[in-house]
């Protein structure tokens, strides 16, 4: 597989999530905000849940990635299931990933081999209580800095009723609505850093160097009736200028579906005469914010 093609994705993703966190973070004290955590809560509680999600990177108009993804979880039983595929800078890839009898099994398209990696069953219980009581998320400095920089954004974000009794949250904006902390972040989302430093390649991604500036975000949350998120979408796009003076403007959208609320069974796989390989996950524990 190619380890280059997925840092190219991987740095971009990295930047387009924490647009995302400093964009619903900003809206803190919103009835927008406060409806939107509200559902993100009762939604992680649920027993079990399918989510369904895609991905597409493109740079004046033309496709840098398209990714789609399956995810099933099912928490009383701490087991899951995902399938994903993408396609990239000239190449298609697959792979499946499961969670189930205490193993993390991962088989890509490209391969016969399931790698499997034995879960101490004491750690993954607390692993699991820990993400309950506290998810990974920014450090509080972090979201202080957020806060205090966003400056309007906390009076844009939207809650409103919708036609069956739910709720649509959202957080639009352009121009100069949008603070220079998210166009500092934006910057670094596009500079090519992120996976120039991990040895990833930046023939699809342009590293953009002069007047880059977010141009939109679009933040919407369908809460249903019950308080639960029916789905979710984002698209930002950021603007500027490479090193040759060419213009770019890439737009990246999200969108994903939550179904089987309390019903979702995750897919499993039976190894029984299959080639397989144990494996060790590097820095398992280190959140998204460290390094």
């Amino acid at each position: 597989m190619n380890r280059k093609w997925w840092m190219t994705g991987g740095a971009f993703g990295i930047g387009a999530v924490m647009l995302l966190t400093s964009g619903w973070s900003a809206m803190a004290g919103t009835s927008g905000y406060e409806t939107y955590n509200a559902a993100m809560k009762r939604t992680a509680a649920a027993a079990s849940l399918t989510a369904s999600v895609d991905l597409t990177v493109t740079d004046n108009g033309r496709s840098l990635l398209a990714a789609a993804s399956d995810i099933r979880w099912d928490r009383a039983s701490h087991a899951g299931s995902l399938a994903a595929k993408a396609d990239g800078a000239g190449e298609a890839h697959a792979a499946n990933v499961y969670l189930q009898d205490g193993k993390l099994i991962v088989k890509t398209a490209d391969s016969d081999v399931y790698r499997v990696k034995e879960m101490d069953g004491e750690a993954a219980a607390e692993a699991d209580q820990a993400k309950r009581e506290k998810p990974h998320a920014p450090p509080k400095a972090v979201l202080q800095l957020f806060d205090a920089l966003t400056g309007n954004m906390k009076e844009l974000a939207t809650a409103q009723t919708t036609a069956d009794g739910g709720k649509q949250a959202s957080l639009h904006l352009s121009g100069s609505r949008i603070p220079a902390v998210v166009n500092a972040l934006g910057a670094l989302a596009v500079s090519g850093r992120a996976g120039e430093d991990q040895g990833g390649s930046k023939a699809d991604l342009p590293a953009l160097t002069d007047n880059v500036k977010v141009e939109r975000i679009d933040l919407d949350a369908k809460i249903a009736p019950d308080g639960l998120i029916d789905e979710q979408t984002a698209d930002i796009v950021v603007s500027g200028k490479d090193e040759t003076g060419t213009k770019h403007e890439i737009e990246l959208r999200l969108h994903i579906d939550f179904a089987g609320y309390n019903e979702t069974t995750p897919e499993r796989v039976d190894l029984t005469g299959q080639k397989v390989e144990a494996f060790e996950q590097k820095n398992a524990d280190r959140g998204p914010w460290h390094r």
